[in-house]
């Protein structure tokens, strides 16, 4: 049970009155004590956008009346959310979540051992109000005159992002890379739309690793090739990739020695169901990390398609019906927080239980305990609390189990070498 009690405070150690009100004084949102306290606001908020499904601004002070008890009509809260502040103090909660709840819950295996981090960048994007255009100017104007991009370094080892960043979706996303100098003895993964030579020369500069998929346009010069078993292709040498793409066979790989305008590893691999073979570059010694464990360990990238499939299907990352910007990616940063909590949680439980926890089917299954929670933090009942706690710690062990852990170990999240932590 004290063990129980101490994962709890970790949680409170970050939702917690003192430092919430704190934190929305010192961004200037509040002066002083008012109605709309920043405690119960961001608790309020963060439950909400936590629990199910929300639409509107209406939505949100329904959960604000319902959880503190108070009669606070519609616009008072309204122009509480649209204050510039309440970005501001929403951003310091995140990094105060994000600095405190790190854990790493991941380990790596003799092959992976060497990186201190495995990055993998990747972003999301929605459309908004269209009177926000001029902040949040749209790729597709046409379709979107607005839109919000989010971007996202995610470390695979802790399960969590390290670094996020929201611009306009016409906003190039090289701009919002982590810097390379950051990266040494890590590995970065990215897709393409982050394909950049210049990014990964610095990155083999500063001591670090990447794997990218590269477009399909690249044409750089091929000294040497040679197959997944390591035969050498005599015809792959001192040619542009153009005209020996043809001689990539389908379902085959390919493993190149490229220059463009520096030298790299180039791998290409053709599916039978696709029209263009895939290539990805990586600066990763051939001997130790051979074709098919470089696509494999690429593979790991589509854990961050996951984590917005969750953010967005169980966190309330979406489009709120307001024309004021900072009010609406105040609220984007609310449901990144509500992401963090049930993260947090589900770690928390991983270490009690000694089983290995699906953070989706934790994002998931809030029916019961996660609006209880949320009520008993806000209103500080230690004894009601504690037992809430209780209760979903026994209930997200039996119903939030990852699946099949043995298909991890094969195809999974696990298989390019990664092992859980549990105790």
């Amino acid at each position: 049970m004290h063990k129980n009690n101490t994962e709890l405070a970790k949680i409170t150690k970050v939702l917690n009155e003192f430092k919430i009100n704190d934190i929305g004084k010192s961004s200037g949102f509040c002066c002083r004590q008012r109605v709309v306290k920043p405690f119960e606001l961001v608790m309020s908020l963060l439950t909400a956008l936590g629990d199910k499904s929300v639409d509107s601004i209406s939505d949100l002070h329904r959960y604000f009346t319902g959880l503190t008890f108070s009669d606070v009509q519609y616009k008072p809260f309204h122009n509480q959310l649209s204050k510039p502040e309440f970005l501001d103090m929403m951003k310091r909660l995140v990094a105060m979540a994000m600095g405190n709840w790190q854990q790493q819950i991941l380990g790596t295996d003799v092959n992976l051992s060497m990186f201190e981090q495995i990055v993998v960048q990747d972003g999301s994007s929605f459309a908004v109000h269209d009177s926000l255009s001029d902040v949040f100017k749209g790729r597709f104007t046409t379709i979107s005159p607005a839109a919000v991009e989010i971007h996202v370094s995610w470390d695979m080892l802790s399960s969590q992002p390290h670094a996020v960043s929201v611009s306009a979706d016409s906003k190039a996303e090289y701009d919002y890379l982590p810097p390379a100098a950051s990266l040494g003895n890590k590995l970065f993964l990215a897709d393409r739309g982050y394909f950049k030579l210049s990014y990964l020369r610095d990155i083999h500069a500063s001591g670090g690793f990447y794997t990218v998929r590269a477009k399909t346009t690249s044409n750089p010069l091929v000294t040497a090739a040679y197959t997944a078993k390591g035969k050498r292709l005599k015809r792959f040498k001192n040619v542009s990739l153009k005209k020996v793409k043809a001689h990539i066979r389908r379902s085959g790989v390919v493993d190149m020695d490229v220059e463009n305008p520096h030298g790299y590893r180039m791998i290409a691999s053709w599916p039978k169901d696709k029209n263009e073979p895939t290539y990805w570059v990586t600066n990763l010694p051939r001997s130790e990390y051979p074709a098919n464990s470089i696509i494999k360990l690429y593979g790991l990238r589509w854990q961050i398609e996951l984590l917005f499939k969750e953010w967005k299907s169980y966190c309330n990352l979406r489009k709120f019906n307001t024309r004021k910007a900072s009010m609406m990616e105040g609220l984007i940063w609310v449901s990144l927080l509500a992401l963090l909590v049930k993260r947090r949680i589900g770690f928390s439980i991983q270490q009690l239980k000694g089983i290995a926890i699906s953070s989706f089917m934790v994002a998931k299954n809030t029916q019961g305990w996660f609006y209880k929670l949320m009520e008993s933090i806000i209103h500080f009942d230690q004894s009601a609390l504690i037992q809430t706690w209780n209760r979903a710690v026994d209930y997200l062990a039996r119903y939030a189990k990852r699946a099949h852990p043995d298909r991890d170990r094969e195809s999974g999240r696990l298989a390019p070498g990664l092992t859980p932590i549990i105790s």
